[in-house]
This record gives C-alpha cells, structure tokens and sequence, in this order.
C-alpha cells in the first residue's frame, strides 16, 4: 500500500482535493465505535463547528466544466445522479475569512492537488492555523517530532529540528514541555510518534498501528475519451490557454444508497496538476497500451484514436489524448485489516494482499463502464498490476490509533484521549492531557472523503476537552487581529534572507566559587565536570543583523551537562549578540550568549556566557573568537544566584563542522542566498579586522623555509609602542615586535 501524504504548514489539506461530504451515518452503527458517538448531538455540533470554519460551498455554474460535464454523462447512462460536491474553495474575490485571511477568488487553474498559488483553497494554512495565532499560538515549521513522553505530571515532546544539521555533532534531541499535547500529524505521523514512545516506556493499547484502512481508495483514468475533458490544470499564472479546468474535484457520483452500507462508493472525477503535464502525453499512451482496455471499437475510432495521441506527443498535454482523458477518484469499504510497523525507525504498511479484496475488482468493473458512456481507454493504476507489484495506493489513510470503548478494543476514547493500555475489557484510564485527533482515530472505512469527519471529530474533542478543564470558546471572527493574505501579491515585499549555522563548545565549569573563570575552568577539570553545548544561531534578517547596533540572533539548542541534569537540558529564548562593543574595556568588543535551559524534571537555569575579542600583543584571534567564559545561575532570568562558572572552547574539528552548517534561510534563488551568506562572512571579517588591525592583516604570516608539517606562527616578543606623525598629517600607531630570527617585525595601524 502507497500512501501520500503531506509535510508543509498545513499538513495534507494543502494537496487534497478540498471535498467536504459527511459519512453515511450507518458507518457509525459499527460496533467497532465507541457507543457514545451513535447518535451523538456533540458531533453534529462538531460538523456544524469544521463547516463554519472550512465554509465548503459548491461549484458555481456560471462557468461549465468539460470533465464535470463528461462524470453527468456517465451518471446518466448508468441510471445514476451526479452531485456538485461541496468543496472549501473561495469563489469571491476578496473574501474575508472567520481568520481575517483575505482569499482571492479560485482561478480554476486546477492546481488544488500540488498546492494552491492562488490563495483560494481553504486550507487549515488560511483558517484554522492564523485562527490559532489570531488567539495567541505560536507556530514552529522546521521540526519533526519523535516522541513524546511523561515526566513529572507534564508531557516531554522530543523532536529535531530539520535543517539545523545538529546531526554532525551527534547532538541529542530537543523538546518541550507542556500540560496537553494534541497528536495532530496525520494517520501515518500521529501512529509514528506513539509508537516510538511506546518504545520510550509509554503504556499504550497493543492495538496501536493495527486497523489501518485505505478508505477503498481507487485512482483510475479513462484515457483518449471521443469528448474533450480539460483535466490537467494549467497552473497560476497559466501555462497554457484552454478552457477552464476547474478545482480539483467538483462532483460525485454518489452510490452510497445500498442495502449494505459495506456495499456503496462514490466515483468523483479530478484533475491533475500541471507540473505532471510535460511527462503525462508518453506515459499516458505507454499505460493505455500496456495496462488499457479500450470501451469501443472499430477501424475509424482505432484512427481517431491513434490521432489523438499524436497530436499529444507533438505538441502537450493540452491537446490529443491526455486532453481527453478523465481522472477518477473513488471511495468505498475495504477490509481495513492493514498493520502499520515501526522498523528501523521508520513506518512500514503490511497489508497481505490488499489488492485481491473483491471490492477492488467490482470498482474496476463500475469506472469500465464510466469510461465506456464517453468511448475511452479505462486504465487502473498501473502500480496496481502485478507486472509492477499489485500494489495500491491512498490517498485517505485511517486507523492505527483507533478509537474503541476501552485499552482492549481502541488506543483513544470517544474525546480522542488515549488510553495508558490497560487490554482489558473493563479499563478505561486515559493518559491525562494527551490526545489524538486526525485520521488515526477512525476505526474503519468511511467510504467518501474523509476531511470533513476527521475535522468533525477532532471539533468534538475540543468540545470535551473544554467541558472537562471549564474552558469557553471564543467563537467570534478576530476582527481586531492582523489582516493576512492568503497569497502573495505581484507588489508585496519579498521576505528577508537570514542565515543560519550551528556550533558545538565544550569544556569545564566548576559549583564552587572560585575567583575566575581560568581557576573554575581548571577545578571542573579536576573534577571531571563537562559541560557541552550544540546551538544553532538564527539570524531571520542579514540587513537588519548587521544594522542592528548589538547585532542579534536567535539561538535554540542543548546543553549537556550531568552536574546539572542526568540529561540533556534544552536551551530556549536564547539571544546571540555578535561584536558588541566593550564599554569598560577600550578597543574591546564581546560576542554574547544568553538563554534559558530547562531540565526534564523542570528545573530551570540561566546561562550566560561571552567571547572577549581584543587587540593583545599576541596574534590571538583563534583562541579570543573560540572561547566562552560562562556563568550558571539559578533560575530563569540573569538575576539568579551564581551556581556554576567556566571556560568553553571550540576543537578545530568542531569548527570545520561549524563553516559547513551556514546556509541561507528564505532565499529565493541559489545566487541570493550565496550572497546572504557572503554578506554575513564579509560582515564578520571586518569586524574582526577593525579589532585586530594590522595584525589581523598579517593573518597565517608563517615562516616561508619552514617545512610545511612545521609552519608555526613567529613568537612575538615584548612588544615597543610608537605613535608617529606623517607629512600629510596623518597619525600611525607603530608597534614593534621581535621577530626572532628574522628581524624586527613592525605593524603600523591608522588612527581615527
């Protein structure tokens, strides 16, 4: 079983095909629910709430669809009706959203499935998720979470943070704590992440990965069609001028009404999107030759047919055969008898053959005779023969956290809590504040879209949620938040380029006052008190870093230090200041680290520490740039008791490592990252050099007749102080050093 999925903000409703039908309320008389939501007010209370805010509505007929109209024909011929189906799509320009997202109109370019660039799609990006921020949730992208796991009445949530590449320094993970933890990451991710907790000791359902189900998913194409259909999208700002393609599905036929509700389907038609176009007219004709079967016949539809095709191949997708060929998307009941598996640390789908079920071969059978009504080629999805494996592929994947009445039967309750995994018939303990609410709870087929039970479900956890902790809603459109737009426009301004990279420093620190940084530094190596930091430097502005007269970062990253904490603590809010100037120390300048660190039993400490950069007699650039004099203090703010102080260093392996992080963060093209990153390089020199000097200048002056495994920097004696006046009236500091060997060695800096 194949299954796609999405990973962006806004999950899978970014690529789905933004249909909003409800189950068949037979589907929830099956024994495998929960009692409680037969019949249940609260979740008709949950659809109610899912479509206020997804405000599905249907295709308007001002502008007639030719794929549309080819799925009525079908409909027809078949003794069936075709239905519009409601879909969350925005057909007002300028519509103002319950979020106060303003959301062009749809474009019918028939994107919907690779993304929408136009804005109009009502995707959780544009409702629910600024919705949140609107009431004050902050939002993280960049993050994969591994597992989560309870420590002292609170919840842990490890995870890594993608593209910090804290993995060159085997780091550990990160995380934070909270009170509730909702799972929301999808059927495949939610599964994931409790698995591998129950691996971390968490008592979990052993039903946990079972009754994973496909939701009878079908893709199937009626390809070389005698009517054109206009079913690959064109994209925004188009690429090819055809008539309107339309979302991605806009009507069903809805077969749902069968004495046994195992028994019904629905066959809806789509579009695909147009960054498949160039390849679609050769992999078209290569699948109706190999995998087709043509619904008519005779020499001069042979012709026609082979005409179409020709016109495809010499020209695009918006001609000949793939012009006219439909998508179907179907859905129906399978046996929902899947197993998802960790292995390796990844997540497998076992299914044995899946393929074989029955109900897949009479939905073959029923799009053959769709296909048929408009004299097309029916082709199943090639990966679906068994020259290419028998497999199948979903895109609506159910279960593995199923709901159920106890531990015994389900790994979440009716509310979506989960239960500690008591398998007993008569246990119903649940994890305090730990939920799941996506797709994973649903215990079995739905046989239609499943978007809009899923959001009713989850609405109708938060509705629980809130009764259990005395909560209200807040329902009313946040019409004082900020105005967002649900897409850019041609006159917004771009968004900063910033720059990133990760550090690694180690070294000792010491619980006992000592009378300096150097002195503690020695007694925490007597005593075998590491302390090791892996950070990651954020600067989201390169323009305003380098304006910005303290010049500063974000930081977020771990501290490893056992005195402390028996794991790693995680260090947040933190503040990198870089070249900051020295007020009580003349020609000095700082780089500054600032942050909080919080330990797993919720124990919080400060950290402080700085870089000195200063010109001394002696070239010292490596070692004032790679070491960090540190304080620990007690609590959360700067203003704690002293407990801990230090010296850490950077190895010149831990650097190399450090050069090969930086990269560039929202840059549009290669060229403009390249010169963020420069920008930042170049910054960086300089301040340097305004420091150092001349001395910086003379940088890597290494002796010439030296073999080259013996290089070494001259030593530089007593330095001698001169300042000197020039004819042109200009002021030199000369500094002259021994030079060994070689002579006297003299530097000379400009003044003012």
């Amino acid at each position: 079983m194949n299954v796609l999925v999405g990973c962006g903000l806004g999950g899978t409703s970014l690529i789905n095909a933004n249909v909003s039908l409800e189950a068949d309320p037979r589907v929830f008389e099956d024994p495998c629910w929960p009692d409680e939501l037969k019949n249940d007010d609260i979740l008709r209370e949950g659809y109610a709430r899912a479509k206020r805010m997804l405000n599905p509505v249907l295709y308007p007929n001002e502008t007639p669809l030719n794929k549309l109209k080819a799925l009525e024909a079908a409909a027809q011929a078949m003794g069936a009706t075709m239905k519009r189906t409601p879909i969350n799509v925005t057909f007002d320009d300028n519509l103002r959203n319950r979020a106060n997202v303003v959301q062009p109109e749809c474009t019918l370019c028939g994107d919907c499935c690779s993304g929408c660039n136009v804005g109009a799609k009502n995707t959780t990006l544009v409702n629910y998720l600024p919705d949140a921020v609107n009431h004050g949730a902050e939002i993280f992208t960049g993050t994969q979470v591994r597992y989560v796991e309870r420590k002292n009445s609170r919840w842990l949530v490890h995870f890594r943070s993608v593209g910090l590449e804290r993995e060159k320094f085997d780091a550990p993970d990160l995380y934070v704590a909270a009170e509730i933890v909702v799972l929301a990451a999808g059927t495949l991710g939610s599964t994931e992440i409790l698995m591998r907790s129950k691996e971390h000791g968490l008592a979990l359902s052993d039903l946990l990965g079972k009754r994973f189900t496909s939701n009878g998913d079908v893709l199937a194409f009626g390809y070389n069609n005698d009517e054109p259909i206009d079913g690959v999208g064109v994209g925004h700002p188009p690429r090819a001028q055809t008539p309107p393609v339309g979302p991605c599905i806009t009507g069903v036929i809805d077969m749902r009404d069968t004495e046994d509700v195992e028994d019904g389907m629905v066959i809806e038609e789509g579009s695909l999107p147009s960054a498949l176009a160039p390849m679609l007219p050769s992999l078209m004709m290569a699948g109706g030759a190999v995998f087709g079967r043509d619904t008519d016949e005779g020499l001069g539809d042979y012709l026609r047919e082979r005409g179409r095709e020709l016109e495809g191949l010499a020209s695009n997708a918006y001609k000949g055969a793939v012009n006219s060929t439909q998508t179907f998307l179907v859905m129906a009941h399978d046996d929902g008898a899947g197993e998802m598996r960790l292995e390796d640390d990844r997540l497998r789908v076992h299914w044995h053959d899946v393929a074989e079920q029955a109900v897949f071969e009479r939905i073959d059978q029923r799009l053959e005779k769709v296909t048929a009504v408009t004299g097309g080629t029916h082709i199943k999805n090639p990966i679906s023969s068994k020259l290419l494996g028998d497999n199948l592929i979903t895109v609506h994947p159910l279960g593995g956290c199923v709901m159920g009445r106890n531990g015994a039967e389900g790994v979440v309750n009716h509310m979506s809590q989960v239960f500690t995994g008591a398998s007993t018939m008569d246990s119903n303990d649940v994890h305090d504040g730990l939920y799941v609410c996506d797709g994973a709870v649903i215990p079995r087929p739905l046989g239609v879209n499943p978007l809009l039970t899923i959001s009713a479900l989850a609405e109708r956890a938060m509705i629980h949620l809130a009764r259990a902790r005395g909560w209200e809603f807040d329902d009313a459109p946040k019409t004082d938040a900020p105005e967002r737009l649900a897409a850019p426009s041609g006159n917004s301004t771009p968004a900063p380029v910033g720059i990133q990279f990760t550090e690694k420093m180690s070294g000792y620190f010491s619980l006992k006052a000592t009378n300096g940084y150097l002195a503690a530094e020695k007694v925490g190596k007597r005593n075998d008190l590491l302390l090791e930091f892996v950070l990651s430097v954020i600067v989201d502005d390169v323009e305003r870093f380098i304006a910005d007269e303290r010049h500063t970062a974000r930081m977020i990253g771990t501290v490893i230090a056992p005195a402390l904490a028996d794991a790693p603590l995680m260090a947040t809010e933190g503040k990198f200041h870089l070249f900051v100037s020295d007020p009580s120390q003349v020609e000095t300048k700082r780089m500054e680290y600032r942050m909080k660190l919080s330990a797993r039993d919720g124990k919080n400490y400060y950290f402080k520490g700085f870089k000195e950069i200063r010109d001394d007699p002696q070239f010292d650039v490596w070692d004032d740039t790679t070491t960090l004099y540190i304080d620990i203090l007690e609590g959360d703010s700067a203003e704690g008791r002293l407990v801990g102080k230090g010296v850490l260093r950077i190895p010149i392996t831990d650097f190399i490592h450090q050069m090969r992080t930086m990269k560039a963060l929202k840059a549009r093209s290669v060229s403009e990252g390249m010169a963020a990153v420069a920008k930042f390089g170049a910054f960086f020199s300089r301040e340097v050099s305004d420091t150092f000097g001349g001395v910086f200048a003379e940088t890597a002056r290494f002796d010439p007749e030296a073999p080259p495994r013996k290089r070494r920097r001259l030593r530089a004696g007593d330095p001698e102080h001169h300042t000197v006046n020039t004819e042109d009236g200009k002021r030199l500091s000369l500094t002259r050093y021994n030079g060994g060997g070689r002579g006297p060695v003299i530097l000379a800096h400009g003044l003012g």
